[in-house]
């Protein structure tokens, strides 16, 4: 956790005079982005609740403490965008000389990232953990977000060995999916500030978060290149061994300390049981969660290492360097495009992701390639965003959404055998006032891993949930 502090405060005093000015240049030469908020909030996400009921018990309520990847998602990018939002009211606000303002806005801006990120919940660290947990309630395994004790935040804490071992035992995919759902979160996230700065013209400075969303993924894949390097402030091996001597018993330990460590190691040996990885130091009888690099194969390092090399990819699109959009001539069309590299339950995706928009329609086209062991998957994807329609005088916006190809058969990391992947979605948002939009969110889809969806199996999924625009 501190070599990811490191990385965000000296990005951001790196950053600081660029974007200084960045932004005065921007309203010297034209006119500024219009400012406009939207929320959801996800009231309702089924059948992953009742799964979430089981898993954390005491009734329906409780399912809003353990919430879906789309919950999470939703409130954090609704945080972030409130922020921006914030900072560039306040900025607009102040009658003082434009170098100053700009001043004030970057760094309530860059304060409002820090707290949310580091300090506060429902930032980019309590969605991330969000995500590991939603794979544990979804297999009924308890848990704890260590972010919301804001005096002492830890990881994602709550179960036994015992747990995690009939886990592992009964469902090994979504095992090795929960140790990625932190990057899979990450990289989401990115993605969907990318499309609010795309598609609604949101906040000039907005996809500054973007890329801290990238450079935190990244952080947490590139465990081999640091290890690599040798640099003696990352000595990942010895992190994990002070860590092990000072913890306080099963129910207080995460289920890894780097995640992409255990998530390669669990790649290779899914039928491994979970108490084979040894014992714990302390000598009570508990399982050593905690994988170390050296006790990796030179085939898992190497595996490792190329997945912490095509993590790079994630910095691949003009938007995460202030670069809202492209003119295609003069029809009207503006477009842009993003590079995005997952770890998944069968090894990785590489997606290639072209964005298109005029007056009336908003698009996006993504090419999935899918890869385990030795073998390629492709998938493309085509979405619809928010095209109005009017129904007996009454507003409406749908976004449908497709994806077909394939993935590997059971989301096995060595088959070379494929299997259809197939996903329909479609969301309905209706203009009930100038500023309240209910909606509702139906997803179907065949087995495979999609990002942001919990489900490895079939499922259909229905969302429902507020949106606010201001």
């Amino acid at each position: 956790m501190n070599r990811y502090k490191v990385l965000l405060v000296g990005f951001l005093l790196f950053c600081m005079p660029f974007m200084l000015f960045a932004q005065e240049n921007a309203e010297q030469n034209e006119q500024p982005a219009r400012v406009e908020l939207r929320l959801d909030l996800p009231f309702f996400d089924l059948p992953f609740q009742v799964h979430s009921m089981d898993a954390m018990g005491h009734g329906f309520f409780n399912t809003y403490t353990s919430l879906s990847m789309n919950q999470s998602l939703a409130i954090t990018t609704g945080v972030y965008s409130a922020i921006h939002f914030g900072a560039r009211q306040l900025r607009d606000s102040l009658n003082i000389d434009t170098p100053l303002r700009n001043a004030v806005y970057f760094g309530v801006t860059a304060a409002g990232i820090l707290a949310f990120t580091y300090v506060l919940p429902f930032g980019n660290t309590w969605m991330s953990q969000e995500f590991h947990r939603a794979i544990l309630s979804l297999n009924g395994v308890p848990s704890y977000n260590g972010s919301m004790n804001i005096l002492n935040p830890r990881w994602v804490t709550g179960f036994t060995d015992d747990e995690l071992g009939d886990f592992k035992a009964t469902a090994p995919h979504d095992f090795i999916r929960m140790h990625s759902a932190g990057t899979e979160a990450l990289t989401l996230f990115g993605d969907r500030i990318m499309r609010k700065y795309f598609f609604h013209n949101t906040d000039n400075l907005i996809w500054v978060t973007a890329l801290l969303s990238s450079l935190m993924s990244y952080s947490m894949t590139s465990t081999m290149i640091i290890y690599n390097a040798g640099l003696p402030l990352f000595d990942i091996d010895a992190e994990i061994e002070a860590m092990q001597r000072r913890d306080r018993g099963q129910r207080h330990r995460s289920f890894a300390a780097f995640d992409a460590i255990n998530w390669v190691y669990e790649l290779f040996r899914p039928d491994e049981p979970f108490a084979d990885r040894g014992a714990h130091p302390s000598g009570d009888g508990s399982v050593a969660r905690y994988i170390t690099i050296s006790q990796l194969t030179d085939e898992e390092r190497e595996f490792l290492t190329r997945q912490s090399w095509l993590s790079f990819l994630n910095f691949a699109s003009p938007m995460l360097f202030g670069r809202r959009s492209f003119s295609l001539g003069d029809t009207g069309w503006e477009w842009n495009f993003a590079l995005r590299h997952y770890l998944t339950s069968f090894g990785s995706n590489v997606t290639a992701t072209a964005f298109l928009k005029n007056e009336l329609f908003n698009m996006a086209f993504t090419f999935h390639n899918n890869q385990n062991h030795r073998n390629y998957f492709p998938a493309i994807e085509a979405e619809l965003i928010e095209f109005p329609v009017n129904l007996g005088g009454q507003n409406f916006y749908l976004s449908p959404r497709i994806l077909l190809g394939t993935q590997p058969r059971g989301q096995e990391f060595r088959t070379s055998r494929h299997e259809f992947l197939g996903l329909f979605g479609l969301r309905i948002d209706h203009r009930a006032t100038g500023n309240l939009f209910p909606y509702i969110d139906f997803t179907a889809k065949t087995n495979g891993w999609v990002a942001g969806n919990e489900f490895l199996n079939a499922n259909v999924s229905i969302r429902m949930g507020l949106s606010l625009r201001f």
